[in-house]
């Protein structure tokens, strides 16, 4: 990699979107990268995609659907996840849907080790079913089971089988848990506060309470646009109501990026949604908080 002594940041383009059952997200990257490169200017290097973007099951399985274009693009996005971080630079997925956490997460994890990592999960789901346990078979709404350990080998991705642990998984803002997710969060040791949690208790208290508890360890922050409110920020697959505010989304990640981050996700953006372009002004604010580190 040819890293400018400038740059912090490597931002990864990550085009799949077959992990859910909604198409456009694969179309963020290309959306925005003009922007974010005049945004950021020389602290950010960008890593196209490269080469074969899907690809055939050659036997389709309901229970892990897309399953063949899932792992090729995570299992790219893996490499350029962790090349990022071995050259010492802070890298973002830019999805696409919520399966290229597995990827993700794993690429931080393989360097630093499970002990040393927490993850803060932003979204409107809590995306730990397992194979098994999934209504629908998509695999977006695995990764986080996935980097447990929980699922079957054919999501495996990098040096281990399990990458995270549950003591060190925070999930903030869900509103759309199916029962067994409460059943494998309690199992696993999972911190959930919901968004009437964080409604209820604030903010503030609760990332004071979650930085708290991580005290040193490295953080890879994941955050679906999902976690807003629908009425705020439609241009996604999955428009729900009782969501967090973009006020109160923003100043969440703001704290987790103020104290420190070691990788991101930006995930579920639809831009073919966004007819006037009010959506990707949120998020351009919310990289502003790293162009301005």
């Amino acid at each position: 990699m040819n890293n400018k002594n400038t740059a912090q940041y490597l931002i990864c383009e990550a085009p799949v979107c077959v992990g859910s059952p909604t198409n456009g997200t694969q179309n963020a990257y290309s959306h925005l990268k003009s922007g974010l490169t005049e945004l950021f200017g020389e602290k950010a290097l960008f890593c196209d995609f490269e080469g074969e973007r899907e690809k055939s099951d050659a036997k389709p399985n309901k229970r892990l659907k897309g399953l063949s274009t899932v792992m090729l693009v995570n299992n790219q996005n893996y490499r350029n996840m962790l090349d990022g971080i071995l050259n010492g630079l802070v890298p973002v997925c830019l999805g696409g849907d919520h399966s290229l956490a597995m990827s993700s997460i794993a690429a931080l994890s393989d360097t630093v080790g499970p002990n040393d990592l927490a993850v803060i999960y932003v979204d409107g789901h809590t995306d730990i079913n397992t194979a098994e346990s999934s209504l629908t078979g998509y695999i977006h709404g695995m990764p986080l089971a996935q980097a447990l350990g929980l699922c079957p080998k054919e999501l495996d991705i990098g040096e281990n089988k399990i990458h995270l642990y549950g003591e060190n998984l925070y999930i903030v803002g869900a509103r759309s848990i199916d029962p067994e997710e409460f059943v494998i969060c309690e199992k696993q040791g999972v911190h959930l506060y919901t968004a009437a949690d964080v409604k209820a208790q604030g903010a503030d208290k609760i990332l004071n309470e979650i930085l708290s508890d991580i005290g040193d360890k490295k953080i890879h922050l994941s955050f679906d646009v999902d976690s807003i409110d629908g009425a705020e920020f439609p241009s996604t697959g999955y428009v729900m109501p009782d969501g967090l505010s973009f006020d109160c989304i923003y100043g969440m990640l703001k704290k987790v990026i103020e104290r420190g981050i070691s990788s991101l996700d930006v995930v579920e953006y639809n831009p073919s949604l966004d007819k006037n372009g009010t959506d990707k002004e949120k998020l351009f604010k919310i990289f502003k908080l790293l162009a301005d580190r």
